[in-house]
């Protein structure tokens, strides 16, 4: 498990949880905030075994249209959804929604397996992580900005 790649950034947010939550799960609106992730024929029940279908738009070699599968989705905290290409590299991506401070420490982390994941994170890293940094501020922007 230690060889396994991990991309994670961690914002804090001057919202609730239950604020964070609404907009992390409102996948037909991630069009508004997200700069790389828009999610198409959204279902309109989301649980645990649910494939969400989106469309990865960073400029990269990694963009394209993948199907996640809900792992996790227990409201306020905790959101996560695997996906990839599988026997080649899958993510795990976990969305966290924390009580600090008054508001929400939100916390997005992706953990990724199978033969090519080395391969595939590695050489993307720096730009990834750059990525990932980005999305928690799109969040925190949407948020603040209705207060």
């Amino acid at each position: 498990m230690e060889n396994n790649p991990v991309i994670s950034a961690v914002t804090d947010i001057a919202a609730s949880p239950e604020e964070g939550w609404k907009v992390l799960t409102d996948f037909a609106g991630y069009a508004q905030w997200h700069p790389d992730l828009s999610f198409v024929d959204v279902p309109t029940e989301v649980r645990p075994g649910t494939v969400l279908r989106a469309r990865l738009s960073t400029g990269s070699e990694m963009d394209g249209d993948y199907d996640f599968t809900v792992l996790h989705y227990e409201a306020p905290r905790r959101l996560a959804w695997e996906g990839g290409i599988p026997g080649v590299v899958t993510g795990d991506h976990s969305f966290l929604l924390d009580p600090h401070d008054g508001g929400t420490r939100y916390t997005e982390s992706e953990t990724f397996t199978g033969p090519a994941a080395v391969e595939t994170v590695e050489p993307n890293r720096a730009q990834m992580e750059k990525n990932s940094a980005s999305y928690g501020r799109a969040i925190k922007e949407r948020l603040e900005s209705d207060h």
